[in-house]
């Protein structure tokens, strides 16, 4: 086979698996794959939430909504497959606040499951209690639908 056609098989597949570290071997076997489909991030965001809620980059977001004290929801171009999916939040600020977290709930504490459309981040200081964060990062790892 080519390379031009090996390309071409790629670009129409939908799903490309690469050769892991291992690589090929000499007997010409194949170290372990990754699915490059199944492992690229779906969507990701970093706002900034120290006045007005801003999109500074991202990545299949169509918007945030403030819910006010801490709670950002970030909303979806592109819906996912199921709520089943991961979400990786951080969060951090520049005005003296020694610790930061960041979690998908709601504002009462209360665990709200993440839907197609989006999900709710929820930010605390180090003192336990909710507050609007500097900047928030989240990226989401699953299957578009």
């Amino acid at each position: 086979m080519s390379k031009a056609s090996d390309l071409a098989r790629l670009i129409t597949s939908g799903s490309t698996a690469i050769h892991g570290e291992a690589g090929v071997t000499a007997s010409g076997s194949t170290g372990l794959t990754t699915n490059l489909q199944q492992g690229l991030a779906k969507h990701w965001v970093r706002l900034d939430g120290s006045g007005t809620v801003s999109l500074l980059d991202s990545f299949n977001a169509s918007g945030i909504t403030d819910g006010g004290n801490g709670a950002y929801t970030p909303a979806f171009t592109n819906n996912m497959n199921n709520s089943n999916y991961s979400v990786q939040l951080t969060s951090s600020v520049d005005h003296g606040v020694d610790f930061f977290f960041a979690a998908t709930g709601d504002e009462s504490g209360s665990y709200t499951p993440p839907a197609t459309t989006g999900y709710l981040s929820n930010n605390c200081g180090s003192g336990g209690s909710q507050a609007d964060t500097d900047f928030l990062n989240g990226t989401v790892h699953g299957d578009l639908a």
